[in-house]
């Protein structure tokens, strides 16, 4: 995969989460433009970046997306839950085609038809557009030009363009459009080559380049130089409407169908020339001209059908004959054959300009036509009468200004001009000033003209600060432009596309405009000052993506480092004892001191590296609680807070699938139906909270609901029918210990199976889930009110924290998760019942296990001088228990790791640490052990 596809797979899936959560956010409030904003350019953005790459299935949902949020934006449309579910659909659809493509490198060709059925649902929930509302012309002049002729097409093979004209049937006309990008386009995103290619009726086309190539050492490969000539079958509406996002780079206008017979071969027509052997033999042009003129087509068509029988086909005659010939058979009439055949007798091209007259083409305009307005009509930001819209219209009409006053080579100038055109037009159309356009549009031509932006600064001038636009055309006091070097480096064109397509979602940050005294006198300012702050001045935020893999790399180097500088201490201790250095061993210290230091602050520095916030789980939820109440017939407000509380990125990531089942049970089982709530006293609308928290080294999630909660009578019985308890033991329980009966494997409440629940895989996973990562879930209930669980899980999984205890001579390690206590019994409180050790502790039976029986030692546990032993109370899946151990020691953090090799398939023991002295410290397993 190319550098250039991964990155906009990474782009691409965080613009569809964006879009996610802004489509419900504008569910809970519809009339927010600002959120429509931010939907529409993420739209916009990701089907712009598609374009780089040949992804039809992908472009074409995202487009008629876009065409939606379009509708919406300009108030057309309006949101609806229909038109929610059917974005976000076709979002979920895209990101199925993201995941296509990251494990295969292309879309498969089977999502083609599923492409085009979401598409066209899409397109379908559009009102009917207005038919003067499809190009918005008023709004967007075209600066491209129609071509002077029609020579372009000669360019084209003679075989093209026979089938175009077959395929025309009996159409008079055809619509042409000639498409110039913008020589920057690549770095918007843009792909012209295949926006002509999916130009609806495409039938032939031309590709040339309106500059001459420079030199090979002056080329630049990320500077667009083409020009596009295209015939289209379509309606103009549909072509006009496929080029409407690049208006200003196209220029439409219609020909006859005829224009099309351009004869070409060896010895081609020439103006003026000579009449040669590959010429059409004079008798036939003589017998041409007489059925002609007594309009015998039939005849003709004889003619020139024994004609071609006659003639080298690669000749410039039997192109001829092959046009007469299709002309006739289409039922073109007189007048355009005989057009032909007269201008083949004179041995020159057909002038098919001059045969159709004056060019069809309302639309073929190179700008719109420029007349000055009055004076008096002069747009002005102060005639807004609302403060806050005024002072936000003078910030946009200034920052134009600022752009325009940025330097800019003659060819970026151009395109600089038109786009802020468009956007003061824009802003004259807000305030009502439609009369100013025509001076804007004068004001834009003089700047085009002179490739000079003063005209249009000073008419944008006049509009933020209320003076007239004449008045600073005929005298432009203007800052001149900065001188640029004569090259970047390729490495700062291409960061600064990248930095355009990355964060082209949001709308750019506002720059400071200059102050008026700058913009109006070159020396207010000092150029070396102001180059200064221009290079210091534009600094976003700085975000270097890294694949998880080098940052779990350089972890697990940093956790090797400590390990490693422990062993500092021990080896000053032998410098002294062994070998009497006590100067050395001074020095070690000394070293020792200064890189723990230096790997402390790296160990937490990485750490802040992969800690995230919580919240990049949450977010997922709104859209699943929003979709299972709507399928269950429900209404819930989730409530999510402390959702900026981080953890470890696996720790994160670790919540995503025990959390959505968990709410997924809430929904399906706890909360009622509006009609069951109503009858309770509750409110219609139930409330699902989420809340996370930090608690010392472990962050605490909390999923709490206000439904039915957990019935503990519907539990036993459920537990007792499926054989997890016995008869005994249904009459003994209690409720709490009921309830804590749903982590139980292959238990269920649910009487059907749905896909929501009933399949037995439950929360005895999400336990186990949690469990694997070090983490607790606890569960409490109460009939009628609703169910809390708490998830607890630590904050990291690099450095764990274990308690030290001497097993059998050893040392060992037990995870301080599971620690509770450690306490000293003396030998006459141990009983034993039924075979088990057991002994009281704080008003509970705790049952008692030797740790050397546990690891099968022979050894047996050995009391202090004052008969007592060392006990260990853990607790192990949601049991209390006492190990039996020889002596507690100290309480360290080791960097975990896991056995390999054969020790792999011992399950007793979590993983092994190395401690300073270069030991081995192996950390049991005691939910394994027990």
């Amino acid at each position: 995969m190319s550098p250039l596809l991964e990155q906009f797979l990474i782009e691409g899936r965080d613009f569809l989460e964006q879009i996610g959560q802004k489509l419900l956010s504008l569910e809970e409030d519809p009339g927010n433009e600002d959120i429509i904003g931010e939907i529409f350019r993420a739209v916009h953005t990701l089907k712009g970046n598609s374009g780089l790459f040949d992804m039809p299935s992908l472009t074409s949902v995202v487009h008629a997306a876009e065409d939606l949020l379009d509708r919406v934006r300009d108030r057309t449309m309006e949101m609806n839950p229909e038109l929610t579910d059917a974005l976000l659909e076709a979002m979920d659809f895209v990101n199925r085609l993201f995941e296509d493509v990251e494990s295969r490198g292309a879309i498969r060709p089977e999502y083609s038809a599923q492409s085009a059925d979401i598409a066209v649902r899409l397109r379908n929930l559009l009102p009917a557009r207005e038919p003067q509302a499809v190009g918005l012309f008023e709004e967007e002049p075209s600066f491209v030009e129609p071509p002077a002729d029609w020579s372009w097409l000669s360019r084209v093979p003679d075989a093209e363009r026979l089938a175009a004209y077959e395929a025309l049937a009996a159409e008079p006309s055809v619509f042409v459009v000639r498409y110039r990008p913008e020589p920057e386009c690549f770095f918007k995103g843009e792909d012209p080559v295949l926006l002509v290619r999916t130009v609806p009726g495409i039938l032939v086309f031309d590709i040339t380049t309106p500059e001459p190539w420079p030199e090979a050492t002056a080329l630049d490969v990320y500077r667009c130089n083409l020009q596009f000539d295209l015939v289209s079958s379509a309606s103009p509406e549909e072509v006009e409407h496929h080029f409407r996002y690049v208006r200003d780079q196209t220029a439409f206008y219609s020909i006859p169908a005829v224009a099309l017979a351009l004869p070409s071969g060896e010895s081609g027509a020439k103006t003026n020339a000579p009449v040669d052997d590959a010429m059409i033999a004079p008798i036939y042009l003589e017998q041409a001209q007489e059925r002609l003129e007594t309009g015998d087509l039939d005849g003709l068509l004889d003619l020139t059908t024994t004609a071609l029988d006659m003639i080298n086909p690669a000749l410039h005659a039997a192109s001829a004959l092959r046009w007469v010939k299709r002309l006739i058979e289409a039922g073109a009439g007189v007048a355009p054959i005989e057009f032909l055949i007269d201008a083949l007798s004179r041995n020159v091209m057909p002038d098919w300009q001059s045969y159709a007259g004056p060019v069809d083409a309302p639309q073929a305009v190179a700008a719109v036509a420029i007349t000055q307005a009055p004076i008096e009509e002069q747009a002005s930001t102060r005639s807004i009468r609302d403060p806050e819209s005024a002072r936000v219209a003078d910030d946009l009409a200034k920052t134009q200004i600022v752009m325009l006053q940025r330097p800019s080579r003659p060819v970026e100038l151009a395109g600089r001009l038109r786009s802020v055109r468009n956007v003061i037009a824009n802003l004259l159309g807000a305030m009502g000033e439609t009369g100013a356009v025509a001076s804007l549009d004068e004001a834009t031509h003089i700047a085009l003209d002179g490739a000079d932006a003063a005209p249009l600064i000073a008419f944008i001038d006049g509009i933020a600060f209320g003076e007239t636009a004449r008045e600073h055309i005929e005298v432009p006091a203007l800052e001149p432009p900065l001188a640029l070097p004569e090259a970047e480096p390729r490495e700062a064109v291409l960061e600064g596309a990248s930095s355009s397509v990355a964060y082209s979602a949001s709308p750019p940050a506002p720059q400071a405009p200059a102050s008026r005294p700058a913009m109006l006198d070159p020396d207010a300012v000092d150029p070396a000052k102001r180059s200064g702050e221009a290079a210091g001045g534009d600094r976003g935020v700085r975000v270097l993506k890294v694949p998880q893999e080098k940052v779990d790399r350089l972890m697990d180097l940093i956790g090797e480092m400590v390990v490693a500088k422990n062993a500092l201490p021990y080896l000053a201790a032998r410098a002294e004892d062994h070998f009497g250095s006590r100067d050395l061993s001074r020095e070690i210290k000394s070293q020792y001191a200064i890189i723990n230091r230096i790997a402390e602050e790296m160990q937490d520095g990485i750490m802040q590296v992969r800690m995230l916030p919580v919240g990049a789980v949450f977010q997922r939820f709104p859209r699943l609680v929003r979709d299972v109440s709507r399928q269950l017939g429900k209404l819930v407000r989730l409530v999510v807070e402390g959702e900026e509380t981080e953890a470890d990125k696996n720790i994160v990531e670790s919540l995503a699938d025990p959390m959505i089942h968990i709410l997924r049970n809430s929904l399906d089982h706890g909360l009622e139906t509006p009609e069951v709530r109503r009858s309770r006293n509750k409110l219609e609308e139930g409330r699902l909270t989420v809340r996370a928290s930090q608690e010392g080294d472990r962050v605490l999630i909390e999923i709490e609901d206000d439904g039915k909660g957990i019935d503990p009578d519907v539990v036993k019985r459920k537990a007792f029918e499926k054989g997890l308890i016995d008869e005994q033991r249904l009459e003994t329980m209690t409720d709490a210990e009921a309830v804590q009966l749903v982590f139980a494997a292959g238990f269920s409440t649910a009487d059907q199976i749905s896909n929501l629940s009933g399949r037995g895989v439950g929360m005895d996973v999400v336990k186990s889930s949690l469990e694997k990562v070090g983490g607790q879930v606890q569960l409490t209930s109460e009939k009628g009110k609703g169910t809390r669980i708490l998830l607890s899980l630590p904050l990291s999984m690099s450095v764990s924290n274990v308690m030290m205890v001497h097993i059998a001579g050893q040392q060992y390690g037990v995870p301080m998760e599971n620690v509770m206590e450690t306490v000293r019994v003396a030998g006459k409180d141990i009983h034993v019942f039924k075979e088990q050790r057991t002994a009281v502790l704080r008003g509970r039976i705790v049952p008692l296990y030797d740790a050397n029986q546990l690891l099968a030692r022979d050894s047996i546990p050995q009391p202090n001088e004052d008969g007592e032993y060392a006990v260990l109370v853990v607790r192990i899946g949601g049991q209390t228990v006492g190990i039996i151990v020889d002596g507690f020691a100290q309480t360290i953090d080791v960097i975990l790791k896991p056995l390999e090799g054969p020790l792999a398939c011992i399950s007793g023991f979590s993983g092994s640490a190395l401690l300073g002295d270069g030991s081995v410290l192996l950390v049991l397993n005691l939910k394994e052990l027990l």
